[in-house]
């Protein structure tokens, strides 16, 4: 994965109309800050593993998914 891996989270959420605004790195978690264009709202994501841990596409899209299934609750 030739991208920082908080790049391509911030591609992959621009797909489903979120923007990515930060991301908070701790020892054992990130805590992703986002705004969800369609309710207009900003939120936090704790995600249970490290975003730079990831290596390839398919690991973020991983994220992604989880986060969107956070989102709709």
């Amino acid at each position: 994965m030739p991208k920082n891996p908080v790049v391509v989270l911030r591609e992959e959420l621009a797909k489903h109309n979120i923007e990515l605004l930060d991301v908070y790195s701790y020892r054992d978690r990130d805590v992703i800050r986002i705004l969800d264009r369609q309710a207009g709202k900003v939120k936090l994501y704790i995600s249970k593993r490290k975003i730079n841990s990831a290596v390839s596409k398919e690991d973020i899209n991983g994220i992604v998914v989880d986060l969107l299934k956070n989102l709709s609750r």
